[in-house]
């Protein structure tokens, strides 16, 4: 700064000398000195504004300043709010498939082993039965989930006659 000190006269709002007033307080210096620092601060900002702008340097490289800084901080609060939601949805899987593991073997505990001989059976009266209940209470979401039917474990599919046996209403 050079010794040499121009003096300016001006006028501003109430709400702005309210502010100069409580600005200088905070730094501690006179209000004249203040607005001096303002000035002076905004024409940085605006040459630091103009510079980044007109940057010949290659997209995405860091550029020193204060603009630099603040998409810095923003960034970093971003990936922690990120890295805690991350969190957040990894915990409700784990519940989920600790929920979904207890209902697999309350299942089997409850459910009688099918013989082997009847698999194939029991896969057509499971089909048979799950569309009947698929047209009586239809679920939009459950088809994207479970787009095929199940199939069965034998080579070769049931006769027609074994599977009009099972498909036939009761």
């Amino acid at each position: 700064m050079s010794p040499f000190r121009q003096l300016i006269h001006g006028r501003v709002d109430r709400a702005d000398h309210q502010r100069l007033k409580a600005e200088a307080a905070a730094r501690g210096i006179s209000m004249s000195k203040c607005v001096g620092d303002v000035v002076r601060e905004y024409f940085a900002l605006r040459a630091e504004m103009t510079s980044v702008s007109r940057s010949p340097g290659v997209p995405g490289d860091g550029h020193p300043g204060l603009v630099h800084s603040l998409v810095a901080r923003m960034e970093e609060r971003l990936g922690t709010r990120a890295d805690t939601r991350a969190d957040e949805l990894s915990e409700g899987q784990r519940r989920l498939e600790s929920i979904l593991d207890r209902f697999g073997m309350l299942y089997l505990l409850h459910t009688l082993e099918v013989p082997r001989e009847l698999h194939d059976a029991a896969v057509v009266s499971a089909n048979r039965r799950y569309d009947e209940h698929e047209r009586e209470a239809p679920c939009r979401h459950h088809a994207a989930i479970v787009s095929e039917r199940i199939p069965t474990t034998s080579s070769r599919p049931l006769d027609c006659r074994a599977r009009a046996a099972y498909d036939a209403p009761r």
